[in-house]
């Protein structure tokens, strides 16, 4: 017996909801029936898939591994399901977009808006994440677009626009003091970084290596909120992009001066997966994304490319 899309459904349903129960009134296919889908589906692999308690059911481990290829598998099923039937003007379907963490307060809410403005019918997802986690998102297909890095993305990738970095302290630390900073000076900053898988570190450090100069870092904090609030505290100083802190500054929970001699700045790009047509809705919600971005270019935020 060949694994096929019917029983993947089913299983599927059954450990996402954890109950046969459940399942079988969302699914209008009764328990015995389900039962033996799974039992024929476990038969077939060898495996336990799912643990039978009196609460309901607990997926195994060979289970989790299943459950997360039949997701993906059955996502790809209904996108193409989707292309085949939406109508040009009323595009329907999931689209998901992957936006860098320090990128989505800015950027988000107004895709967000004038996607449900424009198109009721698209059900668009938004997922914050880190560089490395959003090119891995990409090539799983978990993601239909992604702003990212330049030098994570793929080579494919279409460029959007470039982001200054500024010096980043807490309240009081750089106004009245001082325009800008030079990054040979912000090099030696008691810094608090991520960790090197990220953007932000890499340039630092590779821009550290043409100067002959040593990062200052005190202390590694993964994640931009966490980094902030240690900020606020007194642990340190940090590189961000402008969007990261521009509300931050606005309401004077942080100061924050742009790096100059060299100005540096990181360029963004839009990633979409290769070999893998995109769907009228995707099509329609990048639109949107380079509509939003171009706007907000304009309103200083960043240097739009296109």
């Amino acid at each position: 017996m060949a694994l096929d899309l019917m029983k993947m459904r089913y299983f599927a349903r059954i450990a996402e909801l954890g109950s046969f129960t459940r399942a079988s009134t969302e699914l209008g296919v009764a328990q015995p029936a389900l039962s033996l889908h799974v039992r024929a589906l476990e038969e077939h692999l060898g495996l336990q898939l799912l643990n039978r308690t009196s609460r309901g059911v607990v997926v195994t481990e060979a289970g989790q591994t299943l459950l997360s290829h039949s997701q993906a598998i059955l996502r790809a099923v209904e996108q193409a399901e989707v292309a085949t039937r939406e109508q040009a003007k009323y595009p329907t379907g999931d689209v998901s977009l992957g936006v860098l963490s320090s990128l989505s307060p800015t950027l988000c809410v107004p895709v967000l808006e004038e996607c449900d403005r424009r198109f009721p019918k698209i059900r668009l997802t938004v997922s914050e994440g880190d560089s490395q986690a959003l090119r891995s998102a990409i090539d799983s297909r978990v993601h239909d677009l992604a702003v990212n890095l330049i030098d994570v993305a793929k080579p494919a990738s279409v460029p959007l626009f470039d982001e200054r970095l500024y010096a980043v302290g807490p309240p009081g630390e750089f106004s009245g003091k001082q325009a800008d900073l030079s990054l040979d000076a912000a090099l030696g900053l008691p810094l608090i970084l991520p960790t090197r898988r990220h953007g932000i570190r890499i340039l630092l450090e590779r821009q550290a290596l043409i100067l002959g100069k040593d990062l200052n870092i005190v202390r590694v904090i993964e994640g931009v909120a966490s980094t902030k609030a240690a900020i606020r505290a007194g642990l340190g100083l940090t590189i961000l992009g402008r969007c990261a802190v521009y509300t931050d500054q606005q309401l004077g929970h942080l100061s924050a001066v742009p790096l100059t001699r060299p100005d540096l700045s990181r360029r963004l790009v839009l990633d979409m997966p290769v070999n893998h047509p995109p769907t009228k809705a995707v099509l329609e919600v990048r639109n949107i994304l380079m509509s939003v971005i171009r706007r907000l270019g304009t309103e200083g935020h960043w240097t739009c490319l296109s």
